[in-house]
């Protein structure tokens, strides 16, 4: 079980790799490159090698949502069944999801699916619902606090809590620390993006507004100095991407 969350890891890593370098290309003129995960999958199907990539990708994630769901329901990661340790479990049982949701998008977008489903899709169903505008508001409020708890942790250094460093000198522990921090700030910088819109969608009524990642990014490289800001969001992906990686072999698992 420990190997999937490792090899789950890397498939992380080597995901947002990807996005932080199309996110470089959006930021010096490349408008047609999609900057999610899904516009990563995209690019990878187009080529050779690139799909032996994408399948390992697809199993990557695969055995990440397996670990996780390992994790939440059986406390593989020793959180406990306080309060505050069922919360932990909630959100890993929540990344099992997502990254079961990941699995299906790798595999549509490899066996050659036309992307069907997109957020403003998405959105504009649910604002038709009873109470589709709060479904929606909801969303993007809980989403704002993973934006939130993403700086929160890389600020404060609190993901070091789940590494091995045993094995690292103070120059390399440095190094990690700083990837990771970088890392998380500039993932939560962008769902912070994220969750503006679909929070705005709602209150306009407007499924139009609601972006994904590589949506947030593209309104980046519109804004003012958004050359800049956004290679240096793509630069903190980029860093997270590594620091995924560098998760493979220090997270215990």
């Amino acid at each position: 079980m420990g190997w999937l969350g490792r090899i789950g890891f890397a498939a992380q890593g080597t995901c947002f790799l990807i996005i932080g370098v199309l996110a470089l290309e959006l930021a010096f003129g490349d408008s047609g490159r999609l900057t999610d995960p899904r516009g990563a999958f995209v690019v990878l199907a187009q080529g050779g090698w690139t799909r032996v990539l994408l399948l390992l990708l697809a199993i990557g994630f695969a055995c990440y949502s397996i670990w996780r769901l390992a994790q939440a329901l059986f406390d593989r990661g020793g959180m406990g069944n306080n309060l505050g340790g069922l919360g932990r479990r909630a959100i890993q049982l929540g990344q099992s999801v997502l990254y079961a949701l990941l699995t299906v998008s790798a595999v549509r977008v490899l066996l050659g699916a036309r992307a069907s489903g997109s957020p403003k899709r998405a959105a504009a169903g649910i604002l038709g619902w009873p109470g589709g505008t709060a479904i929606v508001a909801a969303l993007g409020v809980a989403l704002a606090i993973i934006a939130v708890v993403n700086v929160y942790w890389g600020v404060s250094r609190r993901f070091t809590e789940s590494l091995d460093q045993r094995e690292l000198d103070a120059g390399a522990r440095r190094l990690l620390e700083l990837v990771g921090t970088i890392g998380f700030v500039s993932l939560g910088f962008v769902l912070g993006v994220v969750s503006w819109f679909m929070v705005k969608a709602a209150v306009d009524y407007n499924a139009g507004k609601v972006v994904s990642l590589g949506g947030a990014m593209s309104h980046l490289a519109r804004a003012a100095y958004g050359t800049w800001l956004l290679t240096a969001v793509a630069a903190g992906l980029i860093a997270y991407g590594v620091f995924g990686l560098l998760q493979a072999r220090y997270h215990r698992v």
